[in-house]
Parts: structure tokens; sequence; C-alpha cells
């Protein structure tokens, strides 16, 4: 018995490290802020590990976490919202503020929009677009995606599409102005 549940322990802690990453870059999609998608993601697995005897984790623990993730950060979302002073810098709001004295200035600073833009541009998605987008481009299967998100295959891949159309809209200008050499 006790090599059993020492058996099973090491499962869950290799199930544990190997969809920690993933899953806090989830988050931190749907939440816009690693410490809070850090938060987040602590409290699935501990609900997710206290009912480890209901569930087979090491074989489909994986969706359930994500499932649990975007429920968690949907509830987030909607019944917190934060405040961001414009008036504050960076370092005042807490935001990093990252060291780029190494590349070139103008291409450090075509960079930072460019970064800034697909940012807006992915904020400006409906929630669901952003998930069903942020979970391909992690490398999940529409199928994989359609069963996180709890919707039908085909409608996974409409909301990826929309979202990339809408994205593709959103930064049609630079895109266009930087083959221009502007």
């Amino acid at each position: 018995m006790a090599a059993r549940k020492s058996a099973n322990r090491n499962e869950l802690d290799a199930w544990v490290l190997a969809t920690w990453a993933r899953a806090v870059a989830f988050a931190a999609t749907l939440l816009r802020d690693r410490g809070a998608a850090e938060d987040v993601v602590h409290d699935c697995y501990c609900r997710l590990l206290a009912k480890a005897e209901e569930y087979d984790l090491a074989r489909s623990g994986t969706k359930i976490l994500f499932k649990a993730i975007s429920n968690a950060a949907i509830n987030r979302n909607t019944r917190e919202r934060q405040l961001v002073s414009l008036d504050g810098t960076a370092e005042k709001n807490g935001w990093e503020v990252e060291d780029h004295r190494t590349g070139e200035p103008v291409q450090v600073l075509l960079d930072l929009e460019l970064e800034k833009q697909v940012a807006e541009g992915l904020a400006k998605l409906p929630e669901m677009q952003r998930a069903a987008l942020e979970l391909r481009g992690l490398g999940y299967s529409l199928a994989e995606v359609a069963e996180t998100l709890e919707i039908t295959p085909t409608n996974a891949g409409v909301l990826v599409h929309r979202a990339r159309q809408a994205l593709a809209e959103h930064l049609a200008p630079y895109v266009e102005a930087g083959e221009r050499g502007v």
C-alpha cells in the first residue's frame, strides 16, 4: 500500500512538473498578469490534487486542469476589475521594464510597437476566441481545444479562424508600414 502511494505521488509530481509551464502561460494569456496566473494555477492544482483519487490525472488531468483554469480566469475577470492609473509610470504600477539596450534602437522600437499591438489585438478579442487561439498557439489540436472549452471542434475552428482574422485586421496597418520600410 505504501509503495503504491509513493508511486502515485511520483506520477502526480511528474504530471505537475510536465504541465506547470503551459498552465501558467495559458492562465497568463487569459488574465494578463503573471502573478495572478500563477495564483490561479496553484489553486487549480490544489483542488485537483485534493481529488486525485477521483480523477485519473496522469491520463486526463491536463484537460481538466485547463478547463479549471479557464473557469477560474473567467470568474476572476468578471469579479475583480482592476484599475490602472494612466498617470503612473511602469515602475509605479509594478510592470516589468525590460532592458532593450542590446539591439538597434530602431528595431527595438519597432519590436516593442509590434508587441504592444499584438497584445492590444489579443485584448480586443472576445474571451472564448482568445482562449481558443492561445490553446491552439500552445500546440493543442482543435479537438483538444473544443474539449477544453466544452464546444464542438467545428466551433473551435471557427473561433480560432475569427480570432486570427480579427488579429490580422488589427495588425494590417503595422505590417503594411513595415513592408513599405516606414
